[in-house]
């Protein structure tokens, strides 16, 4: 997917940033589930032990361990997989973090289809459906290591509970330095007349490519490029805005359809009465598998560039 080596690492720019941010703040707590290495937490364990609890594999237990903490005015990353926290642990998340609105961030790292070899067990494909429907949770995307910084230092001066999505490889950079991250609020990437497509995560390089190959073919169409990192709350104004420009639009997301940024934003449309083109790009109820390249899973679970290309072939 990644077509030149301007790559650095989501999950990185995570521990690097709440470590920063811990030196800042001595109320940030890290609760970990057996995973700290990956999550890039052991300068964080080794630097504030006291501040970082290891519960092992043990996921609910590390939720509620984590809202209590919370509850004594802490500020607490729960850190984890994604197949395991939040698809393990949901119920205790609902009951002892959202009931109670505890100030806890849920890191769920190795999301989608990118953790390729892992497998089907491993790629979760439905955390975006299971924490939008949670009340109080606020639900964030990276789009790439830049952005993830930025979503961090704001989540962790949010009083609300959250939950960020990170993906396991080395991305491409494409989020400005300059620009800020607002909860609630997405960027328009890229103006903009004829078509608008609406994405969250690396995989919205792929509309980039795509405005490339049309340009290379010799197609004068103008795509509208928005990154929903903040997929709950989301920015209304925004989408709303550009589809009403374009009046056509395609959400791509390395997701179910089924409970993905696609459902929320076909919602939005239908009840502003919006007459548009619409198309979803996501999987189509299924679970993953494992490859060693994530452009085979995209091209087998049909969301590749291929699958964007002629999704904009009908949809103009």
């Amino acid at each position: 997917m990644n077509n030149n080596q301007n790559l650095s690492s989501i999950r990185q720019a995570f521990g690097d940033t709440l470590h920063h941010l811990a030196t800042l703040n001595p109320k940030i707590f890290v609760v970990d589930a057996d995973l700290k290495s990956s999550l890039f937490l052991d300068k964080f364990a080794t630097d504030f032990p006291d501040r970082f609890i290891e519960c092992g594999v043990a996921e609910a237990n590390a939720a509620g361990i984590a809202a209590g903490l919370a509850k004594t005015d802490k500020t607490v990353f729960l850190t984890s997989f994604a197949c395991f926290s939040p698809a393990i642990n949901w119920n205790t998340i609902k009951q002892s973090i959202c009931y109670n609105n505890a100030n806890v961030k849920i890191i769920g790292s190795h999301s989608g289809l990118m953790s390729t070899d892992l497998g089907a067990t491993h790629q979760m494909l439905e955390d975006v459906g299971l924490m939008r429907s949670l009340p109080n949770m606020e639900v964030f995307a990276p789009l790439d290591a830049i952005e993830t910084e930025k979503i961090i230092k704001t989540a962790a001066h949010s009083p609300h509970p959250a939950y960020i999505r990170l993906v396991r490889p080395p991305t491409e950079i494409m989020f400005d330095k300059k620009s800020s991250f607002t909860i609630g609020k997405s960027h328009v990437l890229k103006k903009g007349k004829d078509l608008t497509i609406i994405g969250y995560g690396p995989i919205l390089n792929l509309a980039f490519q795509s405005q490339k190959l049309l340009k290379e073919k010799g197609k004068n169409i103008s795509i509208e490029i928005i990154n929903c990192s903040s997929i709950k709350p989301l920015d209304t104004i925004t989408i709303l805005k550009s589809v009403k420009k374009t009046k056509r639009l395609i959400v791509l997301e390395d997701h179910q359809k089924q409970g993905g940024l696609g459902e929320a934003v076909a919602s939005l449309v239908l009840s502003n009465n919006l007459n548009c083109h619409f198309a979803h790009l996501a999987v189509d109820n299924k679970f993953g598998q494992s490859s060693k390249d994530v452009d085979e899973l995209y091209n087998h679970f049909g969301i590749s560039l291929n699958h964007l290309m002629e999704t904009i072939k009908k949809i103009l």
